[in-house]
């Protein structure tokens, strides 16, 4: 007897052969829409489109485990992004951002989902909040956007790539060499050296022109600010391969700590910054002398957090935030190592760490928020109320999702809340008000990190 995915696989072929002409119609309209708009660009060279072939799409399932998160094969065919896939060739590698700038400045209006489309045009629709250029498996970046294009009668997934020459011929090297072919699995390391040599290769000129362009440039401005963040970096390098070691001493199995291990640095830099006025050296020898002093030290990994008091919130977001990350530090093994660590460097108070933790990351929302709502237009008591709301509304999502990697990704990593593409299109307080609901629902549904 079959398992049930393989049935599961077969409906969803069915469907997408059934749906296969419509598809290769929408992914000609896509073509001809891009061509219309985007053409007479300079540097847009040509479009092509393919659609999902039934291997392709069997291989998709399998892979991203598609069976356990949808509830029947028609929801797989609705929710598959890359069901047609449009790639914009341009020239040179720094055209791939220039051209995304002109898709992201005309698609200026902001449907109800998130979605982003062109004033004229209500039937083509991006989604522009995401991170660009994207980081993919293999260590590279690439401008990769979702879209649907809505039809009479459903609206049709779409991933929109945008690549120079160059990365469209690493692209169909790295896809065509590594991952299709399955004997690379067999030579890994082997391969992957030679695939990075080739890209290398590939990017050399555009890499060094860039690298040369940006060192004259920034050379005066950003000494400083480089050293400083080499020290931030070598602390936190130190932190991750104390207690990843730790970890595998007494778990036997190795975890990625990185980003996190960069937040502890970044909040004991604000602590002793904004609390005990540390200069820069003076907190990097304190900081240095107590993860050395802690490198001997025992850890109960598998131990509980005891506090002697919980922690206190002033704050309404600290509040609702700080309750819920409290009760999952003896239940989520991310943050209870993350706070384990940041009471075993500072020995301090751990209920007093704790709530400061928790002022930092509102502190670090609010300088985001200022830099994406400073508007003439609005008063001080106006930005105060707008920022509250964003602080509500983030909160809530927060606590809806409150493990460590989707908290600390959200607040401080590089699928942040985009306040600017959410103001855009907001000119004035009554603008505001108006969409105050609908801005609070794109935050809560579109800026989540999935599951």
């Amino acid at each position: 007897m079959d398992l049930e995915l393989f049935q599961f696989i077969d409906d969803s072929l069915v469907l997408l052969e059934n749906q296969r002409e419509e598809i290769m119609n929408s992914a000609g309209l896509l073509e001809q829409f891009f061509i219309k708009h985007f053409g007479k660009q300079d540097s847009f060279l040509s479009i092509n489109s393919r659609v999902k072939s039934p291997q392709s799409f069997r291989e998709k399932i399998i892979r991203n485990n598609l069976y356990m998160r949808n509830s029947s094969a028609e929801s797989v065919f609705m929710n598959v992004q890359d069901l047609i896939g449009l790639r914009i060739e341009c020239r040179f590698v720094e055209d791939e951002q220039n051209l995304f700038e002109i898709l992201r400045d005309q698609f200026s209006e902001m449907a109800d989902d998130g979605f982003f489309h062109m004033p004229e045009n209500n039937q083509v629709f991006l989604k522009l909040g995401d991170s660009q250029p994207q980081l993919q498996k293999n260590g590279f970046e690439i401008y990769k956007i979702d879209g649907y294009l809505k039809t009479k009668t459903r609206n049709f997934n779409f991933e929109l790539q945008i690549k120079s020459l160059v990365n469209v011929f690493w692209g169909e090297i790295d896809h065509r060499v590594l991952y299709k072919n399955y004997n690379y699995m067999i030579s890994e390391d082997f391969f992957r050296d030679i695939m990075h040599s080739i890209k290398d290769s590939l990017s050399m000129i555009d890499r060094q022109l860039m690298i040369l362009y940006d060192h004259v440039n920034k050379m005066d401005s950003s000494a400083e600010i480089s050293n400083r963040e080499q020290v931030k970096s070598l602390l936190s390098k130190i932190i991750h391969d104390i207690y990843v070691g730790k970890i595998y001493k007494e778990l036997g199995f190795v975890i990625d700590f990185g980003f996190p291990s960069e937040m502890i640095v970044e909040y004991l830099y604000y602590k002793c910054r904004e609390i005990m006025d540390f200069s820069y050296g003076e907190n990097f020898i304190r900081l240095l002398n107590r993860i050395n002093a802690i490198g001997d030290m025992p850890m109960d990994i598998n131990g509980y957090i005891e506090f002697d008091k919980e922690p206190v919130f002033h704050t309404s977001f600290t509040k609702k935030v700080g309750e819920a990350i409290f009760q999952s530090t003896n239940i989520d093994f991310g943050w209870n190592l993350f706070f384990k660590i940041i009471f075993q460097v500072e020995q301090s108070n751990p209920s007093l760490d704790f709530e400061e933790f928790l002022h930092f990351m509102e502190e670090s929302l609010r300088g985001q928020i200022d830099e994406s709502i400073t508007r003439d237009y609005l008063s001080d008591s106006e930005k105060e109320e707008i920022t509250l709301y964003l602080l509500d509304v983030i909160a809530n999502d927060l606590t809806h999702k409150i493990q460590m990697d989707h908290v600390l990704d959200s607040v401080f990593g590089k699928k942040n809340y985009k306040f600017s593409q959410i103001f855009r299109n907001i000119n004035t307080y009554d603008d505001f008000l108006n969409n105050r609901d609908r801005i609070g629902r794109n935050i809560f549904k579109n800026y989540q990190l999935e599951g």
